[in-house]
């Protein structure tokens, strides 16, 4: 070998030791780990070079699932926004629809009398007072929405929540999946601001199961609804053809397939519950 070729290698590891060293390698002689574990410098850059782009595939990933995550929860929050403004429209719809009925019962109600027609008083009489009841039902949902009230601190952890929280080991380690929880949540207590504890817990389990069949089984879908909510009350819409999804407007469209698709609501009750006029 040439002196030449001797100063060359010389050179190339040298180069080695030092990107080695970059890295964090150390001379066996300073090495404070495992005897057995130590690797040349050559070894080392080799491992590294082969390492890092797989560690950095996998912060590439990590940081994609987090955006993914951030996006989510985000629609999650302009959807539950959007809908709750929805219903507040819709409730408000409904109050003037049982206002103009009861105004309407009442002059039936007066003209009976003037008739003496005393069997259909007595008819006007229970429309009246199930016309008020609904009314009481569609003012009150219109509160609940103007108003949802936020989930207050609590001094001690609730025992179904406790519960939950063993059974569901995943919430606050998973982040991406406890992000997505925390926003069906969100979205739960503004649908049904009466929903708490254990029910809403339940209801909670049903919608996860919905969204992640693979990951937390099948369970018997349960119905958790009112009359007032779902817009199936006495005096609810009517559903004629020109009342379908096909026919909504396309802005409307769009809100809905977002209610549909965070599970605010189903297709029909959008549709019932737009207003048409």
């Amino acid at each position: 070998m040439s002196e030449n070729d001797t100063s060359n290698n010389d050179d190339a590891g040298s180069e080695v030791q030092h990107e080695a060293e970059s890295q964090g390698w150390v001379p066996k002689e300073r090495y404070r780990g495992n005897e057995s574990d130590w690797v040349d410098a050559e070894t080392f850059v080799k491992r590294g070079r082969e390492i890092l782009p797989i560690l950095r595939k996998n912060n590439e990933n990590l940081v994609k699932d987090l955006n993914q995550t951030k996006e989510e929860l985000k629609q999650f929050r302009e959807a539950a926004e959007e809908f709750k403004k929805f219903q507040r429209e819709s409730y408000e719809r409904k109050t003037a629809d049982y206002e103009r009925r009861i105004q309407e019962i009442k002059e039936s109600r007066a003209q009976a009398i003037s008739d003496g027609d005393g069997q259909k008083v007595n008819a006007l009489d229970d429309a009246l007072d199930e016309a008020k009841e609904d009314l009481k039902e569609a003012k009150q949902a219109v509160k609940d929405v103007v108003s949802v009230p936020e989930a207050p601190t609590p001094t001690s952890i609730d025992p179904n929540l406790q519960t939950w929280l063993d059974k569901n080991t995943w919430f606050g380690e998973d982040r991406r999946m406890t992000s997505i929880a925390n926003g069906i949540g969100e979205s739960l207590r503004l649908e049904f601001p009466g929903l708490k504890g254990q029910a809403f817990l339940e209801k909670l389990d049903e919608v996860l199961t919905d969204e992640f069949p693979n990951r937390f089984g099948n369970k018997t879908k349960g119905s958790t609804s009112s009359r007032v909510e779902s817009g199936s009350g006495r005096q609810g819409r009517g559903n004629s053809n020109a009342q379908s999804y096909d026919n909504l407007p396309a802005d409307a469209k769009s809100a809905c397939d977002r209610f549909v698709k965070q599970k605010l609501m189903t297709r029909e009750q959008y549709v019932a519950d737009f207003d048409w006029s």
